[in-house]
């Protein structure tokens, strides 16, 4: 008789936090909520995890090893963690993990795997994860885990996915931090309430005062074709073809005018076309990256 196989369920759900958190409509508020979920389930793809359900507010996946269910859930905080919030509201990530028994056929019963990853995931911005799950890590892994006391589900423990894993902890998972060549690198432009993504999928955009463009600017300063942002294989690239240039703004107050040339988006900052910000922030485009 064939000794049953493991998985290991992992619930992933956004919480919305702030003053207006009841009148919450993702689209006005630029898609936060559907990006950090567009990010979960492209991590779940890198560690070769499988979406069981997709609900509002997140997802319940399976993963074939817990080193993996956990390396994707570090991974998948990472990122949502990068993400700027919306105004008025903040959102924090919560992750439950629990070892299950992989059903053979459709008639097996449910061994209550998904309903304990469920009640686990309780603390914003936090991984949690059953005794069995953290006997099953690797040495390495291990190391991250610490006993929660009063646990949702008992015995249970908090894993430090802000701890910096060593690349030998992979294993066979990702063959190193992440195996983000599907995810990384990537950034996100918002203007008002539109909102921007180059990325795997998209890796090419825009900006200009012409219709074609992806970001139409209608300020007399900005050219028909102003600027493109392309993604590379290790970086995010803007482009200037314009008269006027244009003015990048990290968060840390250092400017930079490109006119003709390119440089790479790093961080997080402001984007001013055609014109220079002169330490003002009112009028710019906001970018982070990943």
């Amino acid at each position: 008789m064939k000794t049953p196989r493991s998985i290991y369920q992992v619930h992933a759900e956004i919480y919305r936090a702030g003053a207006a958190a009841t009148q919450f409509d993702d689209a006005q508020a630029g898609y936060p909520l559907a990006r950090r979920l567009n990010r979960i389930e492209r991590v779940a793809a890198a560690y070769r995890g499988r979406i069981d359900k997709a609900f509002d507010t997140g997802r319940l996946m399976s993963f074939e090893s817990a080193d993996a269910a956990l390396l994707g859930a570090c991974e998948m905080q990472q990122r949502c963690s990068g993400l700027p919030h919306a105004s008025g509201h903040g959102f924090a990530l919560r992750i439950g993990i629990h070892q299950g028994t992989l059903r053979q056929r459709a008639q097996d019963e449910a061994d209550g795997a998904q309903e304990i990853a469920t009640r686990l995931a309780v603390i914003d911005d936090t991984i949690i994860a059953s005794d069995a799950v953290v006997a099953d890590l690797n040495d390495d892994l291990r190391e991250l885990a610490s006993a929660l006391a009063n646990p949702p589900v008992a015995p249970a423990y908090q894993l430090d996915w802000r701890y910096e894993i060593p690349p030998n902890a992979y294993g066979r998972e990702a063959g190193g931090p992440i195996n983000a060549s599907a995810i990384a690198p990537y950034v996100v432009l918002q203007q008002g309430q539109k909102t921007l993504e180059v990325g795997q999928d998209n890796p090419l955009i825009t900006v200009g005062r012409a219709p074609s463009n992806d970001l139409v600017l209608s300020d007399i300063f900005v050219s028909r074709k102003h600027c493109r942002i392309e993604r590379q294989e290790d970086c995010i690239v803007l482009t200037d073809w314009s008269t006027n240039g244009t003015c990048l703004m990290s968060d840390q107050g250092e400017q930079r005018l490109i006119k003709n040339g390119s440089i790479p988006l790093k961080g997080q900052g402001l984007l001013f076309f055609g014109r220079l910000c002169n330490g003002e922030r009112r009028g710019g485009v906001r970018f982070a990256t990943s």
